[in-house]
C-alpha cells in the first residue's frame, strides 16, 4: 500500500493561508475519493443574542439557505440535489458554522452558494414565518425531551446569571418576538470575514481550493463587523445544589451530575 496515501495530515501535506480580508483557509489535498468536504466557522455566535431574544443567532443560520438575494429556497436545493451535494448551516455558543460536500467538479458551485448564504441572504418573510413554525416545534419537543432538559437546567444552575446559561436555541417567548428586521440587523451587525476559518480537505489541490475561496469570498468587506462581548467570570459554585424538573407524562429519568473545571488555559487542564 502506497503510504501516501495512508499517512496523516501534518504540517507537510496542510496548506495554511490568510486571505487579505481576513478569512483564514486551511486545505489538505487526498485524492483517495473523488469528493471534496468543506467546513468552517465565523464570529456570530449565540453570545451575541439580546436576553429578550434568545435563539436570534440560530434563527439566522437556519434562515441562510431559505432565499439569497439570486436564489429561492426551492432553486438553492434543487442546485445541490442536481449533484449530490450538501450544505449547511449550525449555532455554537461563541460561533457559527458551516459543513458541505460535493463531488470536485462541483466544488465551484459550493462555494458559489456557500457565498450567496452567507453574504446575501434574503430572509424571505413566508420562509422566515415558516421556519419560526418549525423552531417552535423543535422547542416543543426539547421541552419534552428528559435529555435536553436535563442538560438545560444544568446550564442554568452552574452557569446561573453568565450567558452560558442560555440556550442557544432560545425559548418560545423569545423566538416569537424575533422580526425580520432583527434577523437582517444580527446579519448585517455580525457576519463578515474576519476570524473566518474555511478547511478544505478532499480531491482538489491546494492551489485550486484557495483559488475558489479567493473567487467566493476574498472580495467579501464589512465594515463595523462586531467584536465578541467580553464575558464576565464564571462564578464557583459554593454549596450543592439540587434541582428536579417535572416533565408531566414521562416515566423516565436523566441525571446529570457535576461541577466547575478549571479553564481551558489552566495548567492543569487536559485536553
Amino acid at each position: 500500500m502506497n503510504a501516501s496515501k495512508t499517512a496523516l495530515p501534518g504540517p507537510n501535506d496542510i496548506h495554511r493561508e490568510v486571505l487579505p480580508n481576513g478569512v483564514t483557509v486551511i486545505t489538505r489535498s487526498n485524492f483517495n475519493s473523488p469528493s471534496v468536504v468543506i467546513s468552517g466557522y465565523f464570529d456570530a455566535g449565540a453570545i451575541f443574542d439580546p436576553d429578550k431574544k434568545l435563539g436570534l443567532a440560530d434563527f439566522v443560520t437556519s434562515a441562510l439557505m431559505r432565499g439569497t438575494r439570486k436564489r429561492t429556497f426551492d432553486q438553492i436545493y434543487n442546485a445541490l440535489e442536481s449533484v449530490g451535494a450538501s450544505l449547511g448551516f449550525s449555532t455554537g455558543v461563541h460561533k457559527s458554522g458551516f459543513n458541505g460536500r460535493s463531488l470536485a467538479e462541483d466544488l465551484p458551485l459550493l462555494f458559489d452558494l456557500l457565498s450567496e448564504a452567507l453574504t446575501e441572504p434574503a430572509f424571505p418573510k413566508v420562509e422566515m414565518e415558516r421556519l419560526r413554525a418549525q423552531i417552535m416545534t423543535g422547542l416543543a419537543i426539547r421541552a419534552e425531551d428528559t435529555s435536553e432538559m436535563a442538560s438545560l437546567v444544568f446550564d442554568q444552575i452552574l452557569f446561573d446569571g453568565h450567558p452560558y446559561s442560555r440556550p442557544e436555541d432560545g425559548h418560545p417567548e423569545t423566538v416569537a418576538k424575533i422580526t425580520r428586521e432583527d434577523l437582517v440587523g444580527f446579519h448585517r451587525g455580525h457576519y463578515g470575514p474576519r476570524g473566518m476559518v474555511i478547511a478544505i480537505v478532499g480531491a482538489v489541490k491546494a492551489e485550486e481550493a484557495v483559488r475558489q475561496v479567493k473567487r467566493a469570498l476574498g472580495g467579501w468587506q464589512v465594515k463595523g463587523q462586531k467584536e465578541a462581548p467580553e464575558l464576565p467570570g464564571v462564578k464557583l459554585l459554593k454549596r450543592t445544589i439540587k434541582k428536579h424538573h417535572r416533565i408531566v407524562g414521562k416515566s423516565q429519568s436523566d441525571i446529570v451530575i457535576g461541577t466547575n473545571g478549571p479553564k481551558r488555559r489552566d495548567p492543569e487542564f487536559m485536553p
